[in-house]
């Protein structure tokens, strides 16, 4: 009788720490669904962005609720900033409008839109500048979508970590971390479009 009430105990509490983990995989999940949508709501991007050293990034890149994203990403015209993106190998496609870009580089009017296969192709025949291929790890953390890119081919050393913002306001809130190299958002020479043109900034 003993023994089978072990069995029952044991099966039990088996069953709530599996509970527990899939309770927090989910919310997890949800915290991140659910800011994905918020900041794709409207049509303004406000980024900040920070250079960073790869060696010394104090999150798990390879955890469970890390989503990655191999990205081949093509500029058609650098005013107004317009590019091409193929996700993991041609899973998706994605055309992307940028322009107004504030002073302080934070903001700027953004459109988002998918695009098929065949539309891809035809776009990329009117390339500017290099091809920029990064990874990117994707994950909540301290109620923010942070995204870290690791760039590779003619960029490859080059890091950087990025956060969108809902508002102004999360924006001038957020600290800067300790461990990266320093604040970019400002600074030209470190945006997408510049390094499509002119490599790493010196």
């Amino acid at each position: 009788m003993k023994k089978h009430l072990i069995v029952i105990g044991i099966i039990f509490v088996s069953l709530i720490i599996i509970g527990l983990i899939i309770f927090t995989y989910n919310k997890l999940n949800n915290n991140y669904d659910r800011r994905v949508r918020d900041l794709l709501s409207d049509d303004k991007e406000i980024e900040r962005k920070w250079l960073i050293d790869k060696n010394k990034i104090p999150y798990d890149l390879n955890g469970k609720d890390v989503h990655k994203y191999e990205i081949k990403q093509t500029y058609l015209c650098f005013d107004p900033e317009m590019r091409v993106r193929e996700y993991n190998n041609g899973e998706s496609y994605e055309y992307t409008l940028k322009n107004n870009m504030s002073k302080d580089g934070l903001v700027r009017d953004e459109i988002n839109i998918d695009i098929t296969k065949e539309q891809y192709n035809n776009l990329i025949i009117k390339q500017e500048g290099i091809t920029i291929h990064k990874t990117r790890y994707q994950f909540y953390e301290d109620k923010e979508l942070i995204a870290i890119d690791i760039f590779h081919n003619e960029l490859d050393g080059l890091a950087y970590m990025e956060i969108e913002f809902k508002n102004r306001k999360e924006s001038d809130n957020y600290k800067t971390p300790s461990w990266v190299i320093k604040d970019v958002t400002s600074d030209i020479n470190y945006k997408n479009g510049h390094l499509a043109r002119y490599g790493i900034p010196k």
